[in-house]
């Protein structure tokens, strides 16, 4: 059974079936590092719901609600989805709680209008990604090891499964150190995200999708906090993206995008790590 965060969290929100509990439980009991994760995710659940509870919030917009279930929908598997009524007191909640901190910190201006001068020209599932990808820390991926045969499975699924050519490129060469390959949902959609960590900052991400589109060159944006590199080729669309990023994110993308960059687990991947 692969046991993501999300997973766990769920776990640890009481919020999986008494079966699925129990298949997390017996994986915890076998796996120290997946009873360390749950312990952390654990030790990270506030009361949060009570606090929302004594306040008085506006009405929430349908439009910020539905924007919310968009991101869950990037984050969550199709298949692990909760039940419409129980999703949708979720969300709503989950709204209320978005707006009452934003007007406390004055910086609800761009949700509220339905429009952001950041985000100007981003294409939708790159403005998805990037409020997913602005959630992740340092410490996010820095307790993940990473696992080859993990990783090889994950990509021979996503190659059987969704017929992507996807491959994961060896960056080491700029000092990113890859961490994780996952596949992700959007809008029914497999979404790939793999992971990657600089020495020093924030992490940074690659993700693909298949688009029918024509290709597009390397071009550089931003989306809110995130620096942006997109680029499509082959009907896959991809984005490399970063908080502060302390590397050329274009150069990066230029070469992930010309073949230059080799994948990882490759031979010639494997030379240079022997060399």
């Amino acid at each position: 059974m692969n046991v993501d965060d999300s997973l766990l969290m769920s776990y640890v929100d009481g919020e999986l079936s008494p079966e699925q509990r129990a298949e997390i439980e017996a994986a915890i009991a076998h796996s120290d590092e997946l009873a360390a994760r749950a312990a952390a995710l654990q030790a990270s659940v506030l009361p949060y719901r009570a606090a929302y509870d004594r306040q008085t919030v506006p009405p929430v917009p349908e439009s910020l609600t539905r924007r919310i279930e968009e991101l869950v929908s990037v984050s969550t598997p199709q298949e692990r989805k909760a039940p419409r009524g129980t999703r949708r007191f979720s969300m709503q909640w989950a709204a209320a709680a978005f707006v009452a901190g934003a007007i406390c910190s004055g910086v609800l201006t761009g949700y509220l209008g339905g429009y952001n001068p950041l985000n100007r020209g981003a294409d939708p599932w790159v403005q998805s990604v990037a409020d997913y990808q602005v959630l992740y820390g340092r410490d996010t991926v820095s307790n993940l090891r990473e696992d080859k045969a993990s990783t090889e499975q994950v990509l021979a699924d996503i190659h059987q499964r969704d017929g992507m050519p996807v491959d994961v490129p060896d960056l080491r060469q700029v000092g990113l150190k890859f961490k994780r390959v996952q596949r992700l949902n959007y809008h029914d959609r497999p979404l790939i995200q793999m992971v990657y960590l600089p020495e020093r900052g924030d992490p940074v991400a690659l993700c693909v999708i298949e688009e029918n589109e024509s290709d597009a060159p390397v071009r550089s944006g931003q989306v809110g906090d995130m620096k942006t590199v997109t680029w499509r080729t082959n009907r896959l669309a991809y984005v490399l993206l970063a908080k502060a990023p302390s590397l050329d994110l274009q150069a990066v993308g230029n070469s992930i995008a010309s073949g230059k960059t080799v994948p990882l687990y490759s031979d010639r991947a494997e030379g240079a790590r022997d060399s």
